[in-house]
């Protein structure tokens, strides 16, 4: 009984592992999941980290080396651009990140 009792568990732990993709990292601030596949999911998440408002979107760079360049109106007028990339749902240059 015990024995079949292990064997069960195990085989259910396994098909759990099998279930969680293996990069589980979510976006710290919204809860996406990385990297960020949409052009929304990157507005939704700069958005979410500074508090403001994404007035621009352009994508710069080619090939697999590209970020998102935003414009971001943030609280008392303040325009910030910033170069974010869609794979950490972070900016690119770390002085950037709030």
């Amino acid at each position: 009984m015990l024995r079949s009792l292990g064997l069960s568990l195990a085989t259910a732990l396994f098909v759990l592992a099998l279930a969680v993709p293996a990069s589980a990292e979510t976006h710290p601030c919204t809860g996406a999941s990385l990297p960020l596949s949409t052009e929304g999911a990157v507005v939704q998440a700069a958005e979410c980290l500074y508090g403001g408002r994404v007035v621009k979107v352009e994508r710069a760079g080619s090939g697999s080396n590209w970020v998102y360049r935003l414009r971001i109106l943030l609280d008392g007028g303040r325009v910030r651009s910033v170069d974010f990339d869609p794979a950490s749902g972070q900016p690119v240059n770390p002085a950037d990140r709030p």
